[in-house]
């Protein structure tokens, strides 16, 4: 439980896994088992209990000590209050609206909109803008890769003995994350969270999910660096070859 008074402190990053996105599974995160309108979002987001309590940012620069010290503490336990409450109104799937680009309150992710509370927050205002435009853009990273999943799901079950058929699926997928993400931070750690969701929509049995992804990657995903197009296609290419068989 959250304490209710803002300056409390010290205070770490709640890491229940309720507000962590790693722990998202496919059928928590599918957009069409969760409706979403964005152009309710402002006002939903508004209504929560959280938005009552917004701390307003110091003024300066991130760096210095009263800013960031601000950020560690009452920025970060306001910003999880905020978390359980869009997770409670919206699903497990929301979680996701804090996973951003680099080293972020979550690290490696695909969110552009928002970071950290110290350089994401201001006034209440523009953090409830802030707050919404980062749900609304992880709702659209979902929905996309939802599309993207449906264009070679189809091809997989007329023939997933086909290793070519996985070779460009992993390769476009792989290909994907590492734009959006940027490669920053730990972004392989949703990259293969990607592929995991996507694997779990196949007749791969679960127990064969992580031995693949280890097999395939086998450690040379490097954080805070972009893979080459030549080491995807053999990560691509490995994955064909052990989902298969062939």
């Amino acid at each position: 439980m959250l304490s209710e008074t803002p300056d409390a402190g010290p205070y770490l990053r709640s890491y229940d896994p309720v507000i962590m996105p790693d722990h998202l599974t496919w059928p928590e995160a599918d957009p069409a088992r969760n409706p979403f309108d964005p152009d309710a979002a402002p006002a939903v987001i508004r209504s929560l209990p959280a938005a009552a309590t917004v701390p307003t940012r110091p003024p300066g620069r991130s760096g210095r000590p009263e800013v960031y010290d601000w950020g560690q503490q009452q920025g970060t336990r306001w910003a999880d209050q905020m978390s359980f409450a869009i997770v409670g109104r919206y699903g497990r799937w929301a979680s996701g609206w804090r996973w951003g680009v680099g080293e972020a309150d979550f690290n490696g992710g695909p969110v552009h909109a928002w970071c950290c509370p110290t350089d994401s927050m201001g006034g209440p205002e523009q953090t409830l803008g802030v707050v919404t435009e980062s749900l609304v853009e992880w709702r659209g990273w979902l929905e996309e890769l939802s599309e993207r999943f449906d264009r070679f799901l189809p091809s997989l079950a007329a023939d997933p003995a086909d290793p070519d058929v996985w070779e460009r699926a992993v390769r476009h997928l792989v290909t994907v994350v590492v734009d959006r993400t940027c490669a920053d931070g730990a972004w392989e750690w949703h990259c293969r969270q990607v592929l995991g969701w996507f694997l779990g929509l196949t007749d791969v049995p679960p127990e064969r999910h992580r031995p693949l992804l280890d097999h395939s990657i086998d450690g040379r995903f490097d954080d805070f660096r972009a893979p080459s197009n030549l080491l995807i296609l053999d990560v691509a290419e490995r994955f064909g070859r052990a989902v298969t068989g062939r």
